[in-house]
């Protein structure tokens, strides 16, 4: 089956962690150049719990987290957010009380809220409980919750994240595997309550914070390593393809003076700019202002070149419920917004914008909208690249409610 310049923030090397040859997002054996997540986002602060280990753990049940079927069954509702808040509930009523004391912190630990990671759970440890210690009925709950709070493209994204993981662990790689990934619940879930819901490990960053009925998914990162298609367990999995050929969409609509126009020039990426927030307990205050901003302007595109725009941006919000996604989109899509939006790029100008090149930077920048796309050399996979990319609300991270 077919699972569809200036760097004021680096992702941390991952060397600062241990002694091994590891570098950026690499597990044992890697050697990239850049990496998320400061040394002091290891631990978040006494009010949470972290679970991670390093070791490619098996749960002993029969669930595969991959290829498991689930459906909402009796949080299945016309109103999404009792849908998620049911499912949220669902998943803590399957763990004990020592699980509990893990899954479910306190929402008022903005430390622990703002700490997730690129980098491999052996570097940096995740909030939550671990799927590869969660017993089958929780497992099946959690990936319920999912289902709930993601829409089909998001749920597939999640799985091929997973997956990709699964990859290099098969191929040998230490420190990678679909069970070390970790859920974590802030608060009490409900449709008139604050909670926050955590889905994260290698490569992925679901942070989701629900105010009285209402979503803010952000920040959001996905990273992807293989690039493309590839196979686990005799199923295909492929992870951001339709975010980067949106985005490559969108460029190559523009004419060579408008793609010249739009380039950073003198800058150099080698990941994000606006990366993990290290357990700040914070909103990020280093996006790019005023002249610093760069790129071409959405508003003098052409009508059909907008619409790429737009659907450079949907491919990102879109990975959400229709509840939270659907505002988000009219918000960022507005003439009002495109007014102040750019997009812009960086990487080698006589290459153009070209994924199979590391180094290759590509970005939206708008009032409260920020994706970026970083095309970094492999760790494991030295023979391509490989993608970390981000989405950001520049006023609505966490709901703004740190």
């Amino acid at each position: 089956m077919t699972i569809h310049k200036k760097t004021t923030r680096l992702w941390l090397v991952a060397i600062l962690f241990a002694p091994l040859t590891m570098v950026a997002c690499g597990g044992s054996g890697s050697g990239d150049s850049n990496s998320s997540s400061s040394s002091s986002s290891s631990s978040s602060s006494s009010g949470s719990s972290s679970s991670s280990s390093s070791s490619n753990t098996s749960s002993s049940g029969d669930v595969d987290t991959l290829t498991a079927s689930v459906s909402l069954g009796d949080c299945d509702d016309t109103d999404e957010m009792t849908a998620i808040a049911c499912a949220a509930n669902a998943f803590l009523a399957t763990l004990d009380s020592d699980e509990l004391a893990t899954a479910q912190l306190d929402y008022a630990d903005a430390e622990a809220r703002t700490t997730w990671s690129n980098l491999p759970t052996g570097g940096v440890p995740r909030n939550g409980l671990g799927f590869g210690v969660m017993s089958d009925e929780s497992k099946t709950a959690v990936l319920v919750l999912a289902k709930a709070a993601l829409s089909d493209a998001g749920y597939e994204d999640m799985i091929a994240a997973m997956a990709a993981d699964q990859y290099l662990n098969d191929l040998g790689a230490n420190g990678y595997g679909k069970d070390l990934y970790y859920v974590a619940i802030f608060g009490y879930p409900g449709t008139d309550s604050r909670w926050m819901l955590q889905i994260g490990g290698h490569h992925l960053a679901f942070n989701i914070t629900y105010l009285s009925g209402e979503g803010y998914p952000f920040p959001h990162h996905i990273g992807s390593e293989p690039k493309g298609t590839f196979v686990v367990d005799s199923n295909e999995y492929s992870t951001l393809d339709n975010e980067a050929d949106a985005f490559l969409a969108m460029f190559d609509s523009l004419s060579a003076s408008e793609l010249d126009y739009a380039y950073l020039d003198g800058q150099s990426f080698s990941d994000v700019l606006v990366g993990p927030d290290n357990g700040s307990g914070e909103m990020p205050d280093d996006y790019p202002s005023g002249s610093d901003r760069g790129g071409i302007l959405v508003s003098d595109l052409s009508s059909a070149q907008q619409a790429l725009v737009t659907e450079a941006i949907a491919s990102f919000v879109d990975d959400y419920s229709q509840a939270v996604a659907d505002g988000l989109i009219a918000d960022y899509t507005s003439d009002a917004a495109f007014a102040e939006t750019y997009i812009a790029w960086a990487g080698s100008q006589s290459s153009g914008v070209d994924v199979d090149v590391s180094g290759t930077y590509m970005r939206i920048d708008g009032p409260r909208v920020w994706i970026e796309i970083a095309c970094q050399g492999g760790v494991v996979i030295r023979s391509q690249t490989h993608f970390h990319t981000v989405f950001r609300d520049k006023t609505l991270d966490y709901g703004n409610d740190l």
